[in-house]
């Protein structure tokens, strides 16, 4: 019976002892996981710092290169917005004069094309008359010569 109480002293003791040191180890590991949470939120802080300025400079390049890119493309469509308006502008010229002339000729009235066509006439016959003149005038100074 001596024999059996030490083996269950012994026993506790071992006993006693194990849960000592798992008490010590659970601790340990407490604390050594506390401390790599702790390390693990100051590194991403760092980190996330870093990151965070990186970030902000690849928008700020990004943005710029987008601006860039907004002020070219409205730059062209507004040429061609202007090139269409203005191709439109005098197609409807075209037809608005056409369509006018056409009224005017059709009731009898004189159009400024007709009153050009006119002074055209009238100019290539100014000059027909002069040129006759002067050969009319050189002609009677010979027969006065003779």
């Amino acid at each position: 019976m001596d024999q059996e109480l030490k083996n269950e002293s012994g026993t506790l003791e071992n006993k006693s002892r194990a849960q000592r040191k798992s008490a010590l180890d659970f601790r340990k590991y407490t604390k050594q996981i506390w401390l790599a949470g702790l390390g693990a939120f100051s590194r991403a802080e760092e980190e996330g710092n870093k990151l965070f300025d990186s970030l902000v400079k690849v928008g700020e390049e990004l943005e710029s290169k987008t601006v860039e890119v907004t002020d070219q493309t409205v730059t062209k469509v507004t040429e061609k917005t202007k090139e269409s308006v203005t191709e439109t502008k005098d197609k409807v010229e075209k037809l608005i004069d056409q369509s006018v002339n056409h009224s005017l000729n059709r009731i009898g009235l004189v159009t400024a094309k007709d009153l050009q066509h006119l002074e055209s006439l009238i100019l290539q016959l100014h000059n027909k008359v002069d040129a006759l003149a002067e050969e009319n005038q050189n002609l009677r100074e010979q027969l006065l010569k003779k």
